[in-house]
């Protein structure tokens, strides 16, 4: 028996989807994690912005957790090196980790959210909030990596 549906690591999901038959469902972690604690319709609207995206917008990259950083790092340089391939653009990447979300928002074109593996749907949905209120588009990293 087939399975009906396969998860993967958004970082392995351009890979696995060469092998996987058209006729079985495929997803990451991080999709299923912005549909279980986010908003995946928001997320979806807000990678659309990266295709609109202008030489030094700035681009936020939030992490929930302060794990270490390795050399090819996802936040700090998988999705930026993505995102320039994707756009063609010098955009400006800020990052942040843990609870140092910051309170001025509004400078920024797009907010990519990490999985939030590590922290409650209250935190994630809160921040997603004040990204509507405040105008500014937000994705997550898996959402991101689908849409690059």
């Amino acid at each position: 028996m087939k399975p009906r549906l396969i998860i993967t690591d958004s970082q392995a999901f351009n890979s696995v989807s060469k092998i996987v038959p058209n006729d079985i469902n495929l997803t990451s972690f991080s999709i299923l994690f912005a549909r279980f604690k986010g908003d995946l319709k928001e997320f979806v609207q807000g990678a659309d912005t990266i295709a609109n995206l202008q030489n030094n917008d700035k681009v936020l990259i939030c992490e929930s957790c302060t794990h270490h950083q390795t050399d090819d790092d996802i936040a700090t340089v998988k999705i930026p090196r993505l995102i320039k391939q994707k756009t063609g653009k010098e955009i400006i990447f800020e990052h942040v980790a843990s609870n140092d979300f910051p309170t001025n928002i509004e400078q920024y074109k797009l907010i990519i959210h990490c999985g939030a593996c590590m922290t409650n749907s209250k935190e994630v949905m809160s921040r997603i909030r004040r990204a509507k209120n405040t105008g500014i588009k937000i994705t997550n990293y898996g959402t991101a990596i689908a849409f690059c």
